[in-house]
């Protein structure tokens, strides 16, 4: 396990190519996720926390229509995130008192550690109200590919959206509603195919991610 722990390390340090959070793409990938969480829950005034933040992707949208804190273990990552309230810091140990933040969020986070439900409990106790998790969807098969052939994503091969409910629910949370949505990945979406696959970017049992909304 600590060779594990060492390999994610490395892999978030790392100066690997990322877009930035104002790329058209990043936009596509982002705002339906925001936009499914804003059918059930007005964003605007809140206090959102975004766990495992890193180069901002969901921080800076979010900044928009809400006070938005981020935090990351990657001192790199933080370093690449554009917005001005970052922290480094575990997710396993939030370093803010019970009932901080209106909403906790976090996104492409849970399948890269150890105990993913000890970090759903400590986004639980942080939050007031509202938990919003984000996985990669090992029921797609381009997804479930990646994590194959990618050393450090290998954790997504259990994250189906009936796990991150029960994920959700085993941490004492209520569910207010869950789906798997998207077609558009980040990094690796073509600009020039953009068009595409917006198009293609709704709800399916195939979509790319599992969302979860849920409560206290």
């Amino acid at each position: 396990m600590t060779e594990k722990i060492g390999h994610q390390i490395e892999y978030w340090e790392s100066e690997r190519k990322r877009r930035s959070p104002e790329h058209p793409v990043v936009d596509a990938f982002v705002m339906p996720k925001i936009n499914y969480i804003g059918d059930y829950v007005d964003l605007s005034g809140m206090s959102i926390l975004d766990v495992g933040c890193g180069n901002g992707f969901f921080t800076y949208y979010f900044s928009k229509c809400a006070y938005t804190v981020g935090i990351d273990y990657s001192r790199h990552m933080i370093s690449t995130n554009p917005c001005d309230l970052l922290i480094q810091g575990s997710a396993l140990a939030l370093p803010f008192k019970t009932n901080s933040f209106d909403l906790v969020f976090c996104s492409n986070l849970l399948h890269h550690v150890k105990d993913p439900e000890a970090v759903v409990v400590e986004m639980k106790r942080v939050s007031k109200k509202y938990i919003v998790l984000s996985e990669p969807n090992r029921n797609n098969p381009l997804m479930a590919l990646f994590s194959v052939l990618v050393h450090e994503e290998r954790g997504t091969l259990k994250f189906s959206l009936r796990y991150l409910k029960k994920l959700a629910i085993s941490s004492g949370l209520n569910i207010v509603d869950a789906c798997s949505l998207g077609s558009i990945v980040p990094n690796k979406t073509p600009l020039s195919l953009l068009g595409l696959f917006k198009k293609m970017d709704k709800k399916s049992v195939l979509g790319f991610y599992s969302i979860v909304l849920a409560c206290k």
